[in-house]
């Protein structure tokens, strides 16, 4: 299965309107917050990928940068610990290896790329609407220092993501962590944290305590 690491317009298709939200639309604060991300496109930013997979003795360490396009289309490319490069655009996936056939595949095919994809392009779009279509929003902290969580609202996609954290100063979003529901793991650092120095088995609490320092 295809890490967390890596939001689209299939997640928002199949959960309900932002209008039917009723008691879980998101506050006036989260909405504001949300809206002052917004990025110009196209953008890109160097990242750190901690996975923590319950099969894997050690959490797998990924350094790489990811590119930003357009709300259908995000590009990761992986430089260490192996090289790799994966592109979303239009509901497919392309994977490409050097010395390896390329893969190509729906991204129907992988719910939990789905749920990372919806959230991170969402979030630098500053789409609070689109978000709230796909998830339950909830934030804390203030403009210096905050964090929204995302719960899915689509019962087929909470099958796979159990929540997303988004953590950030400021406009910049420095965290993006995701939890599956099966109980795996992902934490993506960009940005100022992307270069963060990590010991060889970063543990999930220290990594979270960096995200969350001021809250």
């Amino acid at each position: 299965m295809i890490a967390l690491s890596l939001l689209l317009p299939l997640a928002s298709r199949a959960a309900p309107e932002a209008a039917a939200c009723g008691k879980d639309c998101p506050s006036a604060e989260t909405v504001k917050r949300i809206e002052q991300l917004r990025r110009p496109l196209p953008a890109t930013t160097g990242y750190t990928e901690v996975r923590f997979v319950q099969m894997l003795d050690a959490p797998l360490i990924l350094r790489g940068e990811l590119s930003y396009s357009s709300a259908n289309e995000l590009g990761k490319r992986v430089v260490s610990p192996y090289q790799e490069t994966t592109t979303i655009a239009n509901g497919q996936v392309e994977i490409t290896r050097p010395g390896k056939p390329v893969k190509r595949f729906s991204l129907k095919r992988a719910p939990a790329l789905v749920g990372f994809l919806e959230s991170f392009s969402a979030t630098l779009a500053g789409d609070a609407q689109r978000l709230a279509r796909s998830y339950a929003l909830s934030s804390e902290g203030n403009d210096l220092q905050w964090q929204l969580q995302l719960v899915p609202r689509d019962a087929a996609l909470a099958k796979h993501v159990k929540r997303v954290v988004i953590s950030g100063q400021e406009a910049v979003p420095q965290c993006f962590e995701i939890e599956e529901s099966g109980g795996d793991s992902s934490l993506l650092l960009v940005d100022a944290l992307a270069d963060t120095p990590l010991p060889a088995a970063p543990q999930r609490d220290a990594l979270q305590q960096l995200c969350h320092r001021t809250l």
